[in-house]
């Protein structure tokens, strides 16, 4: 088989996860930033000196849950070389930290969704790594700390008489649990994307084996009836020495073509000089594209080539499929058939190809040897936006 570098499509899921983890880890600064202008233009030096440390600490530790979090992200280490997350017991407290400092700044009503923001940032984080059960019961007991705290500071000072009675609590409970959304669908998305490659390489390499089982199908197919004539001849042979030698010689004479047959047959089906039927291979190759969610498509009559030829073009169909089902992440595949009267053209196009050239496998040195036997050639082409094209030429005229 070709040998190819990892396919287009493993770049931009790779890609992918970097913007997913990228994304999530800036949210952290984005749910803090109104806080941290209130902090610098609006509080007192007291209340700063005591809102500043718990912004910076909740953001840093935002980050380092979400490296740790986000599958296929940049895993987070401290400088001890241990896991991104300092630990349950600082968790808790930073967390309870986060509350405490929401509930200070509840009753405030043109910054209170601001600081609502901070307990929201670390238990959605926090949630991300927990398993679902565990993750509810945080979530709730965060959003009801928030209403209960931030209601009953409000309630309490009655420094903002025109603050309506539950729009604190709504406040703390309502961004709290939107930004434990935001962060748990965006993760879920990431990990569905994983779960969608997973299955699409699985099916291709059920496709691949189905291919490998009908190959043995037909192996046993055509060697199981000549080896069950031996099996008897060999019998019948043994049973008739000393008594009819003569017949038992023809019997091993009957034997021996058999096996020389069966052993040019095998050596036929092993290096795919077996006459194949290219319109049988065709139908094989859609069913194997479609199995695996790749679209295929067929230009051209196969009865056109012409019966010697059609070996050769059958083993470029099954190599190319092969191919496209191992090293491309393809979702259309195009077999184009052109047979003037003194050519054969067989090409398969497909879309998802690497972006960089495959180096030639043995697969390729086969089929090229095999095409040079009936006077053709094979090439390979990668055209921009991830095309990719496997051609096979042969003259009507075959060598001797």
């Amino acid at each position: 088989m070709i040998t190819s570098p990892p396919p287009s499509g493993a770049v931009e899921l790779g890609r992918l996860g970097r913007l997913t983890s990228w994304t999530l880890l800036a949210l952290g600064p984005l749910w803090l930033l109104l806080a941290a202008n209130d902090v610098v233009f609006n509080l007192s030096p007291g209340r700063r000196a005591l809102t500043a440390p718990v912004l910076v600490a909740v953001a840093v530790q935002h980050t380092r849950l979400i490296r740790r979090a986000v599958p296929g992200g940049p895993a987070g280490r401290d400088s001890r070389g241990g896991s991104a997350v300092a630990g349950g017991r600082w968790n808790v407290l930073l967390l309870a930290a986060a509350i405490a400092t929401w509930g200070d700044m509840a009753d405030r009503p043109y910054t209170a969704i601001d600081w609502a923001m901070v307990p929201g940032a670390m238990a959605a984080a926090l949630a991300l790594s927990l398993p679902p059960r565990a993750r509810r019961r945080l979530l709730t007991a965060v959003a009801l700390g928030c209403a209960v705290l931030g209601e009953t500071v409000a309630q309490w000072r009655q420094e903002h008489p025109d603050l309506l009675p539950g729009v604190p609590a709504a406040t703390g409970a309502g961004m709290v649990l939107f930004i434990a959304a935001v962060e748990l669908v965006l993760v879920r998305l990431w990990r569905a994307v994983l779960e969608a490659e997973h299955v699409r390489e699985t099916t291709a390499a059920l496709a691949v084996a189905e291919e490998r089982l009908r190959f043995a199908a037909d192996l046993h197919d055509l060697q199981g009836h000549r080896l069950q004539v031996i099996t008897l001849k060999g019998e019948l042979a043994e049973r008739l020495i000393g008594r009819g030698d003569q017949e038992a010689r023809a019997q091993l004479r009957e034997i021996t073509d058999l096996a020389r047959a069966a052993l040019e047959e095998s050596r036929a089906v092993v290096h795919g000089y077996r006459r194949t039927s290219l319109s049988t291979e065709l139908v094989n190759a859609a069913g194997i594209l479609e199995a695996a969610g790749i679209r295929a498509t067929v230009d051209g009559d196969a009865a056109h080539i012409p019966h010697q030829l059609q070996p050769a073009f059958a083993a470029l169909v099954r190599e190319g499929v092969t191919n496209i089902l191992r090293h491309s992440r393809a979702r259309h595949c195009r077999i184009t058939i052109t047979a003037s009267p003194g050519r054969v053209l067989v090409l398969l196009r497909n879309d998802g190809a690497p972006s960089h050239p495959a180096d030639p496998g043995s697969g390729l040195a086969g089929l090229q040897e095999r095409f040079h036997a009936i006077g053709g050639c094979i090439r390979t082409a990668t055209h921009p936006g991830g095309h990719f094209e496997l051609a096979g030429h042969a003259s009507r005229e075959t060598p001797a």
